[in-house]
């Protein structure tokens, strides 16, 4: 089994180095490099960019400062400094800046602005669109804190 994951890995690799560099990108840990990627980003086990158009998958964790598309993390986090799209993991943070809008599904949702979230545990810091899950916050929402359903207060105006 070792033997076929290693081998895995060294295909993939010589495959993203013979692809060009705006169709794929590669991640084994974060990377500190201002690249840019649009098409597909893979992270065995984590990939972090300076920015993705399309999408980004990994098996632990996303780390993406301008994410426009779908994040999704197998086992672990996605985070995206602003983001456009849908974020799909065990837990999806996303800081909010304004005219972002990101869909989150997981155990646990961060966002900082517009948004909606569906989980177990809600957290929309400013004013998330609208919540579903066990605990819902959203400071400036309809209510600060809410079970099963909670709205923004911009969605009715």
């Amino acid at each position: 089994m070792k033997k076929i994951i290693v081998t895995l890995l060294v295909a993939i690799s010589c495959f993203a180095g013979a692809v060009a560099g705006d169709g794929f990108g590669f991640g084994v840990w974060f990377d500190s490099s201002e690249n840019n990627i649009e098409g597909i980003g893979l992270g065995l086990p984590v990939i972090g960019n300076n920015s993705t158009e399309g999408a980004s998958l990994a098996l632990c964790g996303n780390n993406v400062q301008k994410m426009t598309g779908f994040q999704f993390a197998w086992i672990g986090f996605n985070y995206a400094r602003s983001m456009e799209g849908v974020q799909l993991a065990l837990v999806n943070m996303h800081r909010g800046q304004h005219g972002d809008f990101a869909m989150q599904w997981g155990f646990y949702n961060q966002s900082g602005e517009n948004g909606i979230q569906i989980g177990c545990l809600n957290n929309g810091q400013n004013n998330a669109t609208f919540q579903l899950g066990l605990i819902n916050i959203n400071k400036n929402g309809l209510l600060p804190v809410m079970i099963f359903v909670n709205f923004g207060k911009n969605l009715f105006d």
